[in-house]
């Protein structure tokens, strides 16, 4: 056997280890994994709600149809005013 066989037999072993290695290290990584693609995608999908809702209720204008008071000695002047301001926003 010469020295060049000898080096192609060892690579050959070692990498035949190697690959039993990783082949058995697979299903536990390949679990790793979706579990942290899992976790990402929740949070970007959690993110992606929260910003959406916000923003709705940001564009939402505020409209008030009705004004109630339990005042008795409201005058018209005072209703007029309100309903300027109301017209303002």
């Amino acid at each position: 056997m010469t020295e060049n066989q000898f080096d192609e037999l060892w690579q050959r072993a070692e990498a035949e280890g190697y690959s039993l290695r990783l082949a058995a290290e697979y299903p536990a990584w390949r679990r790793k994994q979706n579990r942290i693609i899992t976790a990402v995608t929740s949070l970007v999908v959690v993110v992606a709600v929260a910003v959406s809702v916000f923003t709705i209720q940001q564009h939402q204008p505020r409209n008030y149809e009705k004004v109630y008071c339990n005042r008795v000695g409201t005058t018209d002047a005072q209703w007029a005013s309100l309903a300027a301001e109301m017209l303002k926003e």
